[in-house]
């Protein structure tokens, strides 16, 4: 692709790396919770969202009806073929689970996030389309005004399993739950590209980095240590672990997106690092939809890591069989890439005509 952003494709990449890492703490080791995890949890999808949202938005579009439907069109090639493709072959070797099992789990065995982020991009390609049959013009403002709507409405569709159960299959089938969930996130990406200069001199403050450190270090401590716990416990902690999550998510993808842009010289693709996180970063979507098949299942190396904790041997251990799930995944998909029809149907890759 032209135009392309080094540090932004090395961040996808490392943010790779974080889902993989959480899911062999979980699959592997059978570590639901440790520190070092939960410090990734908080931000890694909250910022996968994000890096979505603001590289989702494009400045100048006329949102005719055949612009909606080719940009829908394309998304729906690329994200909805692929995860039933590799999610039902998942489904059904490894869960024995038919089709419509597959379908109506609304976390799809963890291949709800391409779905989710699906939904994502068509709700904010209608909302362009929309605003521009009235319009005919952006207006900024009113784009952030309709994207709080579609989050209030996103949200207050969470009472649809309690409320209205008739559509508890359907709000299942189509993942809301994780639509509502990791929205805000990517509509703040898209209104932090929609004001970039605004976003940039923001992070460019003198305080900001040190700002954003001490705020997430000091909310996600309280969250983990009084929140959580007590979930359950009222309307009081229901509203503050409602805050506190986004907050705690927010400002950590914002930590690490800083960090990636103020030291963008350091991971271009001249230097070693640089040149492996953008990698993995352009084949994100490869990486997420093979990495179920190649996790290990090695419960005795997390009985040890649980005996005494160890934040460097369960980084050495997580992140060392992250890369390899990530190499074999990798190998794999440059396997099927020899094959123009499977690179295209299954990764979404151009093909030349």
């Amino acid at each position: 692709m032209k135009n392309r952003i080094q540090y932004i494709d090395a961040l996808r990449g490392f943010t790779m790396i974080l889902v993989v890492f959480s899911h062999v703490m979980l699959f592997t080791f059978g570590i639901e919770s440790s520190f070092v995890n939960d410090v990734f949890m908080s931000f890694r999808m909250p910022l996968f969202f994000f890096i979505s949202g603001f590289i989702g938005y494009k400045a100048g579009v006329e949102w005719t009806g055949r612009t909606w439907w080719a940009m829908s069109r394309k998304k729906l090639m690329v994200q909805l073929i692929p995860t039933f493709v590799f999610g039902l072959i998942c489904a059904y070797a490894y869960q024995k689970l038919d089709f419509m099992a597959f379908v109506t789990s609304p976390a799809k065995l963890g291949y709800w996030f391409t779905i989710a982020l699906l939904e994502m991009f068509l709700l904010v390609y209608t909302m362009n389309w929309v605003m521009y049959q009235c319009r005919k013009k952006e207006s900024k403002p009113r784009k952030v005004i309709a994207l709080v709507l579609i989050y209030v409405a996103l949200y207050l569709c969470r009472l649809i399993p309690d409320y209205l159960p008739s559509l508890s299959t359907a709000y299942d089938v189509l993942s809301l739950h994780y639509v509502s969930l990791y929205f805000p996130f990517f509509a703040f990406g898209y209104i932090c590209s929609m004001y970039k200069e605004a976003f940039n001199r923001m992070l460019e403050h003198k305080y900001f980095a040190a700002a954003a450190i001490i705020l997430f270090a000091v909310l996600f401590y309280v969250r983990r240590t009084y929140i959580l716990p007590n979930l359950g416990g009222g309307a009081l902690i229901f509203i503050s672990s409602f805050f506190t999550q986004l907050a705690v998510g927010i400002l950590g993808l914002l930590v690490v997106y800083n960090t990636f842009r103020t030291y963008a010289d350091s991971i271009t693709s001249d230097k070693r690092v640089g040149r492996a996180l953008q990698y993995i970063g352009k084949r994100t979507l490869d990486i997420y939809l093979l990495h179920f098949f190649f996790i290990p299942h090695v419960p005795q190396v997390g009985e040890f890591l649980k005996q005494g904790y160890n934040a460097v041997l369960e980084l050495t251990f997580g992140v060392g069989i992250s890369l390899l799930v990530i190499g074999l995944c990798l190998v794999v998909s440059n396997v099927l890439r020899t094959s123009p029809i499977l690179a295209k149907y299954l990764f979404g890759v151009k093909t030349n005509h």
